[in-house]
């Protein structure tokens, strides 16, 4: 990088919403490997220290950093994380976070601002009222000073027309003040994302055949790996320029 270009911010991207089940530690998993299509390797934490099952970021990503919030010197050594070269943290909220958490992020932006830390907040939702209503809960207390991705994650027992998300005027009023990018996560086989989970497994596992489970090892699931696979990332290079540490305006006033 010549001394005539801007030094990159370092992007700090989070799932966040209270509702759990809705697929945020999927997301934060396979945007993890899409990182690592675009030659960045992020650095992982998981403020998610109750979750100790087989759903956690740690269990798919073992240098992943656990962090409590509430415990002291947790400010210091989220810090400490975002010393990377690559520029790109990556972390996930857990269903439990809340008001201590909009508490310690409100006390920690000042300074990241200041050094040249961005935020990209990514909202996962299914066509439940709660889970969409946990991303307007979140946006109440974050405001302008992170980006939004939102992802519409179909589920089995949901419509595709997402009509709580489409048709909600409180929805409107977000995505009118915020501007976020949305997009939608095609619907997944039960099976398949019980195995994925069972077996710590990513997409990228199946994609690349380093599954060695007899299930994914099955043409089908190879296939339908890359599909899933396939409409993520489309997605995620959609909204590229609010994931990645690029050089950009400061939009957090």
């Amino acid at each position: 990088m010549s001394s005539n270009e801007p030094t990159p911010p370092i992007r700090v991207v989070f799932t966040e919403g209270g509702k759990g089940g809705v697929g945020k530690t999927e997301i934060a998993i396979n945007l993890a490997t899409w990182y690592q299509r675009q030659g960045i390797a992020p650095r992982f934490i998981d403020f998610d220290i109750e979750n100790t099952d087989k759903s956690g970021l740690k269990n798919f990503i073992p240098d992943t950093v656990k962090l409590d919030l509430h415990v002291p010197g947790a400010l210091d050594h989220f810090f400490e994380v975002c010393d990377t070269d690559d520029r790109v943290v990556l972390a996930d909220m857990g269903a439990g976070a809340g008001t201590a958490t909009y508490d310690w992020f409100a006390k920690m932006f000042e300074d990241s601002r200041e050094e040249n830390i961005r935020f990209t907040a990514i909202g996962v939702t299914t066509n439940d009222p709660g889970a969409v209503l946990s991303i307007l809960k979140w946006a109440k207390h974050l405001q302008h000073r992170v980006d939004y991705l939102v992802v519409l994650n179909e589920m089995l027992e949901s419509d595709r027309a997402f009509e709580y998300w489409h048709d909600n005027p409180l929805v409107k009023k977000f995505t009118d003040t915020f501007q976020p990018c949305v997009m939608q996560a095609d619907v997944r086989v039960a099976e398949f994302q019980t195995e994925l989970r069972n077996q710590e497994l990513s997409l990228e596992d199946v994609v690349s055949r380093n599954a060695k489970a007899p299930f994914f090892c099955k043409t089908m699931q190879i296939v339908r790996a890359r599909r899933y696979q396939r409409n993520l990332y489309a997605g995620f290079d959609a909204a590229s320029s609010i994931l990645l540490p690029n050089p950009s305006e400061d939009t957090h006033e």
